[in-house]
């Protein structure tokens, strides 16, 4: 219909010709943002501001305001524009007219043509326009309240909501408690609450408002407290997946699987068509150990959505688990034809290859994965591939083309490059290698670290402790390099007290660490506090039954007197590290024997 206009007559008596249209280019655009709606564009939940059943809310008898010339051309050409699929053309002149005339539906007008073709930060203009000529509008408010969350401004989009549920509107505060909760710190998600809880006083039976209160509880680790929001959710409503949603969320992360298991199988029972609650059931499946019973989940969601990447990638991932490998190759596949999760489909089918003797297949793979998180892991084990193969120099030369070809890796690929080297002891290489590394990087703390251990093989300690104070001198609670070097002068000089002090420090960042726990023993020893030393290295070996904590506790046994317990500990040791050279050498050192001879009697110990 708005073809037929003619461009003189409209350009004579703009005006006129537009009021005798207007009703009829309102039925249109209704039927374009219809059009729109079908279409695969990016759509966010605006029921009660946009597009009902395909029939714009905005009906064709509201009175039209009298608008200039230039103003009804603009309109006119963003019609048309949106009858051509030109809706950059049409998104542009609304926002252009909303601003410059200042009408309510030219600006609510702009705000729908943005919401339907996904422009966020034009969304966000026309609704804050939108709601300023129309402050207690409620779906002004709730359009705007959903782009501020969208823009990340929680505070303003809270306040919208409040204003929002005041005038009887339904906010969308779980919209705005999951975005908060995923993207900002602890403090502000802190502030959130406590606006949430503080507007919850004034309604504490309104449903969303509950449900975004655990939302926020459950992102910032208070999962007790989100389950007891969840529960009295489905006292209020036992339909209510929402809070269902939480609840399992809430019950694995507390270790009560079993539980949330049940739960689930419930929820799905009665909510058969429940895709989310269904992929949560089967993540929990997946976590128990239930492999097989969580295939038939991600199966039944792969048949209602047979082009979601994370399906097919669950999916891959269990029956590559389950050792189906054939058919893990084959969704890994299919990821890579859908053209999603590229990198990772690669990774895996490198593994899988690899593992089936297809090394050349797993090369190619490994070799395909680009930047990401998985693009370290394909380094490290097409390099592990080539070394299984004896074929070090070879992986040395990819990790220098691939330190070429990824520069923002290069210090990660130094340190692969190092560790290939240090292997194979080549220590002289490995420590040129890092000398070259560190002149691009100076104060890496990575590269500084492993020089010092490179220094500490080569019996060079001046060069450990040098490059351990420089990481130091610009990282003072760095605990690695606090142990190292206090674990260091206590092993290898008479510098005792100085370490027991560096190892302290160490001991007060990361109590837990069971490498410090194993200096703090090995350090009281030294200085003769023997009893301390067995508490410390007990501490340690039950968190890592490691051979050179089994050899330090050992030594402490046996000083004490306590021979037979240090053999069985030895025993023990042995037969999970048998090649431990640090075992031996404390066997042989202590019961005078040499160490193979030691090693075959410890055998037999009880």
């Amino acid at each position: 219909m708005i073809r037929t206009i003619a461009g003189a007559e409209l350009f004579i008596n703009g005006a006129e010709v537009f009021r005798k249209y207007c009703k009829k280019l309102m039925l249109v655009f209704a039927v374009f943002l219809a059009g729109c709606a079908s279409k695969n564009v990016q759509q966010v939940d605006h029921s009660a501001v946009t597009a009902t059943n395909g029939q714009s809310q905005v009906g064709v008898d509201e009175p039209v305001t009298p608008f200039a010339a230039e103003t009804l051309y603009d309109l006119l050409v963003a019609e048309i524009g949106g009858q051509r699929q030109r809706y950059d053309l049409a998104l542009g002149n609304y926002l252009k007219q909303a601003h410059k005339t200042r009408d309510i539906g030219v600006a609510r007008r702009a705000y729908q043509v943005a919401v339907y073709v996904g422009a966020r930060q034009a969304a966000l203009d026309a609704s804050l326009l939108w709601v300023e000529l129309e402050p207690e509008n409620p779906d002004a408010l709730h359009g705007s309240s959903l782009e501020l969350v969208y823009a990340g401004q929680y505070d303003r989009a809270f306040a919208r909501m409040s204003q929002q549920l005041s005038l009887g509107g339904s906010p969308a505060f779980d919209v705005l408690a999951s975005a908060a909760g995923n993207d900002q710190g602890r403090h502000s998600q802190l502030e959130l609450i406590q606006q949430f809880d503080q507007l919850s006083q004034a309604y504490p039976d309104y449903p969303v408002l509950k449900l975004g209160r655990a939302i926020l509880r459950q992102q910032t680790g208070a999962f007790e407290s989100a389950l007891t929001l969840a529960n009295e959710l489905l006292r209020q409503d036992r339909g209510f997946v929402p809070a269902m949603m939480v609840k399992g969320r809430a019950l694995h992360k507390l270790k009560r699987d079993a539980e949330a298991e049940i739960m689930l199988a419930d929820a799905i029972r009665r909510h058969p068509d429940k895709n989310r609650l269904r992929l949560l059931y089967g993540r929990v499946l997946v976590h128990a150990g239930k492999l097989d019973l969580a295939r038939k989940q991600f199966e039944i969601l792969l048949e209602r959505a047979p082009g979601e990447s994370d399906i097919v990638l669950s999916l891959a991932l269990i029956t590559s688990e389950n050792g189906l490998e054939q058919e893990a190759v084959q969704y890994f596949e299919q990821l890579l034809a859908l053209g999603e999760r590229n990198n990772t489909a690669h990774y895996y089918l490198g593994r899988l290859s690899e593992k089936r003797q297809k090394y050349s297949a797993a090369k190619e793979h490994y070799l395909s994965v680009g930047p990401g998180k998985e693009f370290m892991a394909a380094q490290v084990a097409l390099t592990q591939m080539l070394v299984g193969q004896n074929k070090l120099e070879e992986a040395l030369t990819h990790v220098g083309e691939a330190r070429s070809r990824h520069p923002a890796r290069m210090e990660s690929l130094f340190l692969l490059e190092g560790e290939l080297l240090v292997n194979d002891r080549q220590l002289g290489r490995a420590l040129i290698l890092f000398e070259r590394a560190l002149k691009t990087n100076p104060e890496s703390v990575n590269l500084l670290y492993s020089r010092a251990m490179v220094y500490e093989k080569l019996d060079d300690l001046e060069g450990l402790e040098k490059d351990l104070r420089s990481i130091l001198a610009f990282d003072p609670d760095n605990a690695a390099a606090l142990n190292a070097l206090g674990y260091t002068l206590a092993d290898r000089t008479d510098r005792v007290k100085e370490a027991e002090a560096l190892i302290l420090q160490a001991y007060d960042l990361n109590s837990e660490d069971p490498a410090i726990l194993d200096s703090m023993g090995w350090v009281q020893f030294r200085l003769g506090n023997l009893d301390q030393a067995e508490k410390y290295l007990r501490m340690a070996y039950s968190q890592l039954p490691d051979a050179e904590i089994a050899a330090h506790l050992g030594e402490v046994l046996w000083v004490k007197g306590e021979q037979d317990a240090a053999r069985s500990l030895w025993a023990e040791a042995l037969r999970k590290s048998p090649d431990s050279q640090i075992l031996k050498d404390t066997m042989g050192r202590l019961t005078g024997g040499d160490p193979k001879s030691q090693a075959e009697t410890v055998s037999t110990a009880p």
